[in-house]
C-alpha cells in the first residue's frame, strides 16, 4: 500500500495548482488501494483501469492492476499490465522484478533470465539478483549458463554451502560426476574440519558406488570425532554385508549409548532387525544384541517416548510380552498421542486374557481417539469377557458403525455381539447379527460358529452339530474360540472327554481365558 500511494503521488503530481479534476483521480486511485486492501480484487481492478482510462500514463496504476490481475490468476492481462508500468517507467527496479515473477507464471523463464542480467548490470553488488539469474537459466535448460552465474557468484562472493550444493547437483544432473565429486571436495578444501561437510562427500561417494573413497572419508570423520555414529555405522555397515549382522550390532553399542548422536539415526538402523525378528529371520543372539541396543535408547534418551516405543516393539516381537507392556506404558506417559502404541498394548492385553486391563486402556483411548474403531472393538471384547454386556454391546454397536467398508471387521463385530445378546435373551437379535454376517461371507467361520451358538440356546442341538461341524471345516479348527465353544456344547451334550479334548486344542490354538483353563482344570464347565 505504501509503495502504490508514494507511486501515486508522483505519477498524479502536475506542476502548479492541484485541479478538482486531479485530486477525484488520485480519490479514485486511493480507492482502489483500498479495494485490493480488503481483497475486493474484481472492483479494485475496476477502479485501477478507470484510473487508467483518464490518465494511460498512470504507470503506478498499471503495476497495481497488474498485482490484482496475478492474485486473480489471470496471468494474460497481469503480463500486459506489468509491461505497461515498465514502458512508462524503465527505471524502476520493482516494476522489473514484478515482470519477472508474471514472466515465470507464464513459463517465460529466458525473458525473465534478461531481467535478471539488466539487474545485476545496474547492481552488481547484490548477490540475490545473481542466484535468480542462474535459477532462471537452469529453468531454461542453459546449464553451462547456469553454472557459469555460479562460478561468477563464487568469485564475487565467496564459496558458501548453498552455492557447491547446486553447482554438484547440477553437475550431477548432466552425469558429470567428475565435476560434481569437485564442487564437494573444493568445499572440504576450504573448510577441511566440517564433519557435516565430510559427510556430505562420503555420502557422495557411497551413491555412487566408490566404497573405498567413501570408507576414507568415514575414517577421516573419526579422526575428527570418534564417537560419530553416521561414520560408526557405515563402516560396521562391512560386516552386515557380509551377512555378520551380530558383529554389525554389537559394533553398535557404543553409538547407541552416545547421548549426544541423533536418536532418529539409532532407530533407522534398527528397524530392519524388528522386521528379521518379526520373519523369524533372527537368532537368538541377533534378537538379544538388538533387545539390547533397544534398552541402551531408553537409558541415553529417558525423555523420547520413541525410545520406549521402538524397545518395547524389540521385547513384544522377542516374546517378552510382560517387559514389552512395561515399555510401551512409558511410552504413552511421555506421549500419548500415538495411537499405534495403544493398539499394541491392546493386542498384547487381548492376547493374554487381561480383559479388565483391556477394558480400562481401551476406555482410556476412546477419550484421546474418538475416530479409532480398534478402541471400541477391543472395548467390546472386554465388556463382553467381563459379563459388561451392556456396555460390550454400546461398543460393539458403535464399532459396526466405524468400520464403515472394512466388511472383515464388520463380519467379526457382529459375531462377538451375538453371546452378550443371547446372553439377554435377545435370540432375535443376536439371529439379526448372524444373517448381516452370513450376507457378507457366507462361508465364515466365526458366522457358522456364532450360528451354532444359537441353536445351542435355542436347544436345537441337531442343527448345532451340524453347524459347528460346518465352522470347524471352514477354518474353524485352528480358533481358539470356535474350538472352545464347540467344547462347550459337547459338554452340555454329556460327552467330557470329547468336550475336554477341544479345550486342549482351543488351547494349543491359542486360547489363553482362565476360564477354558478351569474347564480343562476340572473336567467339564
Amino acid at each position: 500500500m505504501l509503495l502504490g500511494i508514494m507511486l501515486s503521488h508522483s505519477a498524479f503530481a502536475q506542476p502548479g495548482t492541484t485541479t478538482e479534476e486531479e485530486v477525484n483521480k488520485q480519490k479514485v486511485f486511493i480507492e482502489a488501494n483500498k479495494q485490493k486492501l480488503l481483497e475486493n480484487y474484481e472492483e479494485a481492478s475496476v477502479l485501477f483501469k478507470e484510473v487508467l482510462k483518464t490518465n494511460p500514463r498512470n504507470h503506478a496504476a498499471a503495476y497495481e492492476l497488474a498485482r490484482v490481475y496475478d492474485v486473480l490468476d489471470n496471468d494474460e492481462k497481469a503480463l500486459s499490465s506489468i509491461k505497461v508500468a515498465v514502458s512508462l517507467d524503465p527505471t524502476n527496479m520493482w516494476y522489473k522484478l514484478f515482470l519477472a515473477d508474471v514472466l515465470e507464471k507464464s513459463l517465460k523463464f529466458n525473458d525473465a533470465a534478461t531481467i535478471y542480467q539488466e539487474m545485476i548490470e545496474k547492481y552488481p553488488d547484490t548477490e540475490y539478483h545473481y542466484f535468480q539469474l542462474a535459477y532462471y537459466q537452469v529453468k531454461s535448460n542453459k546449464i553451462k549458463d547456469a553454472l557459469a552465474t555460479y562460478n561468477q557468484i563464487e568469485r564475487k562472493f565467496g564459496k558458501n554451502i548453498e552455492l557447491t550444493r547446486k553447482k554438484h547437483a547440477l553437475y550431477l544432473g548432466q552425469g558429470d560426476s567428475k565435476n560434481a565429486a569437485k564442487e564437494l571436495q573444493s568445499l572440504i578444501k576450504e573448510f577441511p574440519d566440517n564433519i557435516s561437510y565430510l559427510h556430505l562427500l562420503a555420502g557422495f561417494y557411497a551413491q555412487q558406488g566408490d566404497t573405498a573413497n567413501a570408507k576414507s572419508i568415514y575414517k577421516k570423520i573419526l579422526e575428527l570425532d570418534p564417537s560419530n555414529a553416521k561414520a560408526t555405522i557405515a563402516l560396521a555397515n562391512d560386516m552386515k554385508e557380509g551377512g555378520d549382522d551380530l558383529s554389525y550390532l554389537r559394533s553398535l553399542e557404543s553409538v547407541f549409548r552416545d547421548k549426544n548422536e541423533s536418536i532418529d539415526i539409532k532407530i533407522k538402523t534398527l528397524f530392519p532387525y524388528i522386521e528379521k525378528i518379526v520373519d523369524g529371520k533372527a537368532d537368538p543372539e541377533m534378537t538379544e544384541a538388538a533387545v539390547r541396543l533397544g534398552e541402551a535408547l531408553t537409558l541415553v534418551h529417558p525423555e523420547e517416548a520413541k525410545a520406549f516405543s521402538i524397545y518395547g516393539d524389540l521385547l513384544y516381537h522377542s516374546g517378552d510380552n510382560e517387559e514389552a507392556l512395561a515399555q510401551y506404558d512409558k511410552t504413552i506417559q511421555l506421549n500419548k498421542n500415538v495411537f499405534s502404541v495403544w493398539e499394541q498394548v491392546m493386542y498384547i492385553h487381548a492376547e493374554q486374557y487381561n480383559m479388565i486391563e483391556l477394558a480400562n486402556i481401551s476406555e482410556k483411548g476412546m477419550d484421546i481417539f474418538p475416530n479409532q474403531v480398534k478402541l471400541f472393538y477391543f472395548n467390546g471384547i472386554a465388556n463382553g469377557e467381563l459379563k459388561n454386556y451392556k456396555d460390550a454391546l454400546a461398543s460393539l454397536n458403535q464399532a459396526s458403525i466405524m468400520a464403515g467398508k472394512n466388511e472383515a471387521l464388520k463380519v467379526d463385530i457382529y459375531c462377538r455381539m451375538v453371546k452378550p445378546l443371547v446372553a439377554q435373551a435377545k435370540i432375535d437379535k443376536a439371529q439379526d447379527k448372524v444373517t448381516k454376517a452370513l450376507s457378507i461371507d457366507s462361508e465364515n467361520f466365526r458366522a457358522l460358529s456364532a450360528k451354532a451358538y444359537i441353536h445351542v440356546a435355542q436347544k436345537d442341538f441337531e442343527k448345532a452339530e451340524s453347524t459347528y461341524q460346518n465352522a470347524l471345516n471352514k477354518g474353524g479348527k485352528d480358533n481358539p474360540e470356535v474350538l472352545e465353544d464347540y467344547g462347550d456344547f459337547l459338554a452340555q451334550q454329556g460327552d467330557i472327554q470329547a468336550a475336554n479334548n477341544y479345550w486342549l486344542k482351543a488351547q494349543q490354538a491359542g486360547g489363553k481365558s482362565t476360564r477354558l483353563q478351569n474347564k480343562i482344570s476340572n473336567k467339564g464347565l
